[in-house]
């Protein structure tokens, strides 16, 4: 009989905790839908807007801010602070063409190397945003390909080939004299291939100053 009040006395002290656990997440889940409603109206002021999405906690709620409120940069900003999904940050680096210190701070957020090559491989991209996403990748390939064909871009030229490593593409670049002198020189102080030191200096009679540096390097 003693066992049956006790276990009727844990079953409707559990069903008390429930409730109460219950009743309180109603109580937040209905609170933190008064915060969403009045953070994602942009109607709002702006400053009760941002009290209001620092009591939010529901990601949709940060994504949809992030992606589509253009009307207010410091909100976006603070809303993709909370943001987690990748996909969002991706979305942004990419896409977001208006604002380039949101695409910047999606950029940090980016881990996907595919998105930093896409951003820097493409030369119609704004020059800053192309040259911070390069500053992320770690593709060789990459850097060989601007290093060779980018030829709008002098900065992010060099640039890329601080970042090479393949000897062949310094020797391709300083060995072609239709190459932009700068650019030359620049690829000529990295290759160590004396032929290639040799083949300028005898050959090379459109550039006196590249001539000039290959012979000071040859042994």
């Amino acid at each position: 009989m003693k066992i049956n009040k006790l276990f009727f006395a844990l079953i409707c002290s559990y069903l008390m905790c429930a409730s109460i656990i219950s009743v309180r997440a109603q109580e937040e889940y209905a609170a933190d839908g008064v915060f969403k409603q009045i953070a994602l109206n942009n109607k709002e002021d702006a400053e009760i807007r941002r009290l209001a999405l620092t009591k939010v906690t529901d990601q949709r709620a940060f994504k949809q801010i992030a992606l589509n409120n253009k009307e207010d940069a410091e909100i976006r900003r603070f809303a993709l602070t909370r943001v987690t999904d990748q996909r969002t940050f991706k979305q942004i680096a990419l896409n977001n063409k208006e604002d380039a210190e949101i695409r910047r701070f999606a950029l940090t957020r980016v881990t996907d190397q595919r998105a930093f090559k896409q951003i820097a491989l493409n030369n119609k991209e704004d020059a800053e945003i192309r040259k911070f996403a390069l500053t992320r990748v770690t593709d060789q390939r990459a850097f060989k390909q601007i290093a060779l064909n980018n030829k709008e871009d002098a900065e992010i030229r060099r640039f890329a080939l601080t970042r090479v490593t393949d000897q062949r593409a310094f020797k391709q670049i300083a060995l072609n004299n239709k190459e932009d002198a700068e650019i030359r020189r620049f690829a000529l102080a990295r290759v160590t291939d004396q032929r290639a030191f040799k083949q300028i200096a005898l050959n090379n009679k459109e550039d006196a100053e590249i001539r000039r540096f290959a012979l000071t390097r040859i042994k």
